[in-house]
């Protein structure tokens, strides 16, 4: 896992991860649906440009919606982040070349108390979609699993 560092305070999580791909390979994993659904989860509508929305179904019709406020390709995409019975917060992806692919940097912010249970979602995603990258995509019953590792490790370094 190429995690390099993780933040989570103030109703922010702020992750920076290591990725064997160029930018474009990992951009198009926020935007071609049949990768996003290796990942995130089946995308019902992804129109990802300024002005685009996101839909995505995380199981059992758990929808999230997501306004695109900027999508500067391969290297910015900023959107909203509204998921069921939560407060709309912001997501915020920048992707850097890096020495052998790209460094990836995630913030979502406007989380309030939700913030821990984000950071153990968003790295358990970001290693779904480090593996979807790299084409050898996890298997989804392997998900909850995960999360529950790094929200174990997450409550660890919070005490």
């Amino acid at each position: 896992m190429p995690l390099s560092s993780t933040s989570c305070s103030g109703g922010v999580v702020s992750l920076a991860w290591s990725l064997e791909a160029p930018p474009e390979r990992v951009w198009s994993a926020w935007t071609d649906p049949a990768l996003l659904s290796q990942w995130l989860g089946a995308a019902v509508e992804c129109d990802i440009r300024e002005g685009g929305l996101l839909v995505v179904d995380h199981g059992e019709d758990t929808l999230s919606r997501s306004d695109i406020l900027e999508a500067a390709e391969p290297h910015r995409l900023q959107l909203t982040w509204e998921f069921p019975n939560e407060a709309s917060s912001r997501l915020s992806i920048t992707l850097e070349s890096a020495n052998d692919g790209t460094r990836l940097h995630l913030v979502h912010s406007h989380l309030g108390s939700l913030e821990r249970s984000y950071e153990a979602g968003w790295m358990t995603h970001l290693t779904f979609l480090e593996a979807a990258v790299e084409g050898d995509p996890l298997p989804i019953s392997q998900f909850w699993k995960l999360h529950d590792t790094f929200r174990a490790l997450t409550a660890v370094d919070s005490v």
